[in-house]
């Protein structure tokens, strides 16, 4: 009786348990159903963020072009096409695939048996994101989205497209750090200035996880188009900027130098059409890598004399036939000497003939006895010049300039006075020293200089950049300016580089030689060689900058710099004033006939055609079989080429064309 009554106990404990088991499994579920419903959204969310994306569509960029409208940065379209061969009906595909196969054959050049075995093979497996073609442009593009099969989109057809923007600069190495980036380098030249115009708005898409690194872009209807930027006009001279490249890289190559710039700079507009840098690399060949016209700082020398003077001159310590003894080229002071490097065996000098040989001692002479006592009010003049402060301009990278300051105990000393009026202990880049000398030649009215002159929106103006933008009316008294206008006209006719003066083209300027590393005594000592002036001399249109740094063959200013500064102004001084226009009513019949009937006799004397408005299909091979590299983008007639009619070509050059969409 007792076994029986215990083995019913047992049983009902047992019964017990199980029934708190299920009860404890049953507020389990209840518990988890209860979590899962209130937190449904942000687990949708999360599984939602694992297999699809929204992906942004980069905006094309828009175009920077030279003052003639010429292109000179510009976005090209490229094109990735992959196949969902699973998204494709069965009896569609079989249907269309031996006519797919043989358009694709024409297209790229493949056997059709290639694409039959690859297509049945990719089908079999459902490969859902097979790579076709990558970098297809847009003519191609548009041929292969008409193909069998691919016809009926992405949804039926498989048909996925993927854009891809690439930049391209028309001119190559000419130019290109001045044009800039704006990537994961940084922002840099006209890129970076108005990245803000020209990078437009990006659109955005759906895409769905194909694989671990594979994103398969959804319907096209989700997709939000991105929107173009603006294009930039700038003031580049694609023909001044060609004859600047040609005239620096030249100059570098004879004198084995290591880097050098040339800028360009229209007197009264303050507009930059030529800016030119170039370094040696590593490979003996020059690049354009770095802006030194921009960014580097360096002690200016015998350039600053006129800066000097000018200063001497308006507080009136220069007079009529005013004479500086000299002393035989040599000045001692403060234990110290300052000697003339082309001393000519003058001891009494007049201040003109002080500039126009370059004598060292005799600016110092004049500076350093006049301000010694003084030299705020030297300084003074520098500051009203703004010599001081950076110009401001759109480009960035620019250096702050370096203008000692005569309480300073650290950058003042007994010799700095005299040692800067030669070009020392200061430091300026290339473009201010121009801005400078552009405004003597400007009638004394300093502006700042200017590389772009409007902003567009298809086509319609937003902003534009006409007028010259005044850093100060007037840096001295109009009879200050035409005395050392007469000066610096001296330089070239009777001083340093006289040797270039020719009464048919005359121009004005300074020759400048500076010691670089001076105080590194256990080095062998560099130069920078520069020359920096204006022309014609009377009735000056340009002024230009030629700075030369590290020559190994030569390293005298008028050596160097002064023949590169004189090609460009032989080249120049003919055109000025004498601009020629094409006539309207020119026959494009016969342009077109010379294309078609006669395409050695119009390419044989190596001149760019115009090829405006004649179908790209019969340029473009023309170009293309007399060795030049053709780009294009559109299907059509041109619209558009990056080298103007009339302009010599070069063997394997590469040549831009729009063609209409």
């Amino acid at each position: 009786m007792m076994n029986m009554k215990r083995r019913r106990y047992i049983l009902l404990y047992k019964s017990y348990l199980i029934g708190f088991l299920f009860i404890f499994i049953a507020t389990l579920i209840t518990f988890n159903l209860f979590y899962i419903q209130n937190s449904s959204e942000e687990y949708k969310k999360s599984v939602i963020e694992q297999t699809i994306r929204t992906n942004l569509i980069e905006a094309k960029r828009g175009n920077i072009y030279a003052s003639d409208n010429s292109l000179l940065v510009m976005s090209v379209t490229k094109y990735d096409i992959h196949i969902d061969f699973k998204s494709i009906p069965e009896k569609l595909f079989q249907e269309n695939i031996h006519s797919l196969c043989n358009s694709l054959e024409s297209l790229f050049k493949k056997s059709k048996n290639f694409f039959y075995k690859k297509f049945q093979e990719e089908k079999n497996k459902g490969n859902r994101y097979f790579s076709l073609v990558k970098n297809l442009d847009y003519p191609h593009f548009k041929v292969l989205r008409n193909f069998p099969i691919f016809k009926e989109g992405q949804i039926k057809g498989g048909f996925i497209v993927e854009k891809k923007i690439r930049r391209i600069h028309t001119l190559g190495n000419i130019g290109r750090r001045t044009l800039g980036y704006d990537d994961h380098r940084g922002k840099a030249g006209l890129e970076g200035a108005f990245s803000e115009y020209l990078k437009g708005k990006n659109g955005k898409r759906l895409e769905q996880r194909i694989s671990s690194k594979i994103w398969k872009p959804l319907k096209l209807e989700n997709e939000v188009d991105p929107e173009d930027g603006k294009d930039v006009y700038s003031t580049i001279d694609i023909s001044l900027q060609d004859i600047a490249y040609q005239a620096l890289l030249q100059g570098l190559h004879i004198s084995k130098a290591d880097h050098g710039c040339v800028i360009l700079m229209d007197v009264e507009s303050g507009e930059i059409p030529a800016i030119i840098n170039l370094e040696k690399t590593k490979k003996n060949t020059y690049e354009d890598v770095r802006n030194f016209a921009v960014w580097e700082g360096s002690e200016p020398g015998s350039t600053f004399k006129t800066v000097s003077i000018l200063a001497a001159i308006e507080d009136k310590k220069i007079e009529d036939n005013m004479m500086v003894n000299t002393k035989g080229g040599v000045m001692k002071l403060k234990g110290k000497e300052i000697r003339d490097s082309h001393y000519s065996g003058y001891e009494k000098m007049s201040p003109k003939k002080i500039l126009e040989v370059s004598s060292n001692v005799g600016i110092a002479r004049i500076v350093y006895d006049n301000y010694k006592e003084y030299p705020e009010k030297f300084i003074k003049h520098l500051k009203k010049w703004k010599l001081d402060k950076k110009i401001g301009i759109d480009i960035p990278g620019e250096s702050v300039p370096f203008i000692p300051k005569p309480n300073s105990k650290k950058n003042w000393n007994g010799i700095t006075l005299p040692w800067m009026t030669f070009g020392y202990n200061i430091k300026l880049t290339p473009l201010q020293i121009l801005t400078f000398y552009n405004a003597i030649a400007n009638k004394g009215k300093m502006i700042k200089p200017l590389f772009i002159r409007e902003i567009k929106k298809n086509g319609k103006s937003i902003k534009k950049y006409t007028k010259p933008i005044i850093i100060n009316p007037s840096i001295a008294e109009k009879s200050s300016i035409i005395e050392i206008r007469k000066m610096l006209e001296g330089v070239v006719k009777n001083g340093t580089a006289k040797k270039f003066y020719n009464p048919e083209y005359p121009y004005a300027g300074k020759t400048g030689t500076t010691q670089l590393n001076y105080w590194l005594k256990k080095e062998s000592i560099t130069y920078n060689s520069s020359f920096v002036g204006y022309f014609p001399a009377k009735n000056p249109k340009y002024s230009c900058i030629v700075v030369i740094s590290k020559p190994k063959k030569g390293f005298y200013g008028i050596e160097v710099a002064a023949p590169i500064f004189d090609k460009i102004a032989k080249y120049l001084y003919p055109k000025i004033g004498k601009k020629k226009f094409p006539k309207k009513g020119k026959n494009k019949n016969d342009l077109l006939k010379k294309v078609r009937e006669s395409k050695n006799l119009f390419f044989n004397k190596w001149t760019m055609p115009n090829v405006i408005s004649i179908p790209g299909k019969e340029v473009i091979p023309t170009l293309e079989n007399m060795g030049f590299n053709v780009k294009y983008e559109g299907i059509g007639k041109v619209i558009h080429q990056s080298v103007k009619p009339g302009n010599k070509l070069k063997k394997n050059q590469t040549i831009f064309l729009k063609l209409e969409e």
